[in-house]
């Protein structure tokens, strides 16, 4: 009987272990089905890549570059298969310390459009450089399976010098496919690439720089795509390279990029409007802003000064309201001096985003400093912009033209750098701003009349989409 036990445990084990196994190779196998790569994206998307880079000219090291660009583009279906992306690239200044938090620089707006192919080729539309990478990443027509591998040409776009001299390198991109995973909730694939960079008298495609002679290095590139749409959620490219000119001078940059996609939180651009216009537009009831001076003003408070505080105190936080009637109204009543007549500042709709115009906004001669009766206005912007929840916002410093260039454009970076102090000053959080200076360059007025100057002196603040 004892025996008899022994052996049918023995077996039952057996059976329980093989039955197990069985499921573990069922479980294996569906999780290794093959799956089909394509690009379908629709919508609103946002795109950031950070690169940083150690430097070395003619074989010596000069320092870090930190750059960073920032997309925001909208994908629209097509009928054939694909999608085509229209927007807007920004790309930030260099900076030698960690700015996370803080807002950052504008260098260059570039607008562009492009069509993305289900298997990821890209086709310009304008003669935009973005997006710098070009049929990358590249999906097979056959479904994949963990480990498979495939190749696929590609075009990177680049300006070593920075002197806007852009040139467009082939690659030839090596892919594996890693399988399946999480990321922030949602389901992944992982692909990892490899390519050089090559670039010689023998391959110079048309368009590179004259000046370049030659190019070589390595990129190696850990890219998660969305199982839904194939959109690239995750690039980290890992970079060593070397550019050499017909001076006999070379750069070289060795580092990393990464590159974050996403799709931005859904705003109801009709119930922004609205509550905008309600905290912008004066009412015949005494609700909305009101300037200085005009019929029935409130004194402003004693810590209204140029710098948004008192001598000494620290202006209070305000946290940013979600968008609804109560809280407009709320906005319209909370502490704003009161007119019928002024609005603080106008509202128009661009290709860029809604935008936020203050027209003959009055610093001190020559200064960034904002004289103390404009805080009304500050007041005003600071909770227009707080009903737009998440966004980023655009701030442009324009001058009047009637003196140096160079000076005028300092003074307006300046100025812009100053207003989103303020603003930070009253609640939002500056790592949502991003600023430029444009000087004289971009008058709405005639400079040969005080009238048109003071229009020309202003800040526009676009929320971006």
């Amino acid at each position: 009987m004892v025996y008899s036990h022994v052996m049918y445990v023995f077996l039952r084990s057996r059976q329980l272990t093989f039955a197990a196994g069985f499921l573990l190779l069922a479980f294996a196998l569906r999780a290794e089905s093959p799956i089909v790569l394509k690009q379908a994206q629709i919508g609103k998307w946002q795109q950031v890549e950070r690169a940083n880079w150690s430097r070395y000219d003619n074989g010596s090291y000069t320092g870090l570059t930190h750059r960073e660009t920032r997309a925001f583009l909208t994908a629209e279906r097509l009928s054939g298969g694909g999608s085509r992306f229209t927007g807007h690239y920004y790309v930030l200044e260099e900076t030698l310390r960690d700015m996370v938090k803080a807002a950052r620089g504008v260098d260059a707006v570039e607008k562009a459009s492009f069509v993305i192919l289900p298997d990821g080729t890209t086709r310009p539309e304008d003669a935009s450089p973005f997006p710098y990478l070009r049929n990358f990443p590249a999906f097979p027509a056959q479904p994949v399976s963990p480990g498979d591998r495939w190749q696929s040409e590609g075009i990177r776009v680049v300006d070593p010098r920075g002197d806007g001299k852009r040139s467009p390198l082939p690659i030839v991109v090596e892919y594996a496919f890693s399988g399946t995973e999480e990321y922030k909730g949602q389901t992944v694939y992982r692909i990892k690439a490899k390519y050089a960079t090559r670039l010689n008298q023998y391959a110079r495609p048309r368009g590179t720089d004259p000046d370049m002679k030659t190019a070589t290095g390595t990129h190696d590139v850990d890219i998660l795509v969305s199982a839904d749409t194939g959109a690239v959620l995750l690039q980290l490219d890992r970079l060593d390279e070397t550019f050499t000119y017909a001076d006999g001078s070379t750069v070289r940059f060795r580092g990393n990029t990464a590159t974050f996609g996403e799709i931005p939180a859904a705003m109801n651009a009709g119930e922004l409007i609205a509550g905008i216009e309600a905290v912008r537009t004066p009412r015949a009831d005494g609700i909305g802003p009101k300037a200085p001076g005009a019929s029935g003003t409130t004194t402003p408070r004693r810590d209204e000064s140029p710098s948004g505080a008192a001598a000494g105190t620290q202006r209070p936080s305000r946290k940013p309201v979600t968008p609804n009637a109560d809280a407009v109204e709320d906005f319209v009543r909370e502490g704003l001096p009161q007119s019928t007549e002024t609005a603080p500042f106008t509202l128009d709709s661009t290709e860029q985003g809604l935008r936020l115009s203050v027209r003959d906004i009055r610093f001190r001669p020559d200064s960034d400093e904002i004289l103390p009766e404009e805080a009304w206005r500050i007041d005003a912007i600071a909770k227009a912009l707080s009903l737009a929840t998440g966004a980023t916002f655009l701030v442009e410093g324009h001058t009047a033209s009637v003196g140096k260039p160079a000076g005028e454009k300092e003074l307006s970076v300046n100025r812009a750098k100053r207003i989103v102090a303020e603003l930070a000053a009253r609640g939002l959080s500056e790592d949502r701003f991003l600023y430029a200076g444009h000087g004289g360059a971009k008058p709405v007025g005639d400079n040969a009349t005080a009238a048109g100057r003071a229009q020309n002196r202003r800040v526009e603040i676009t929320i971006l989409e």
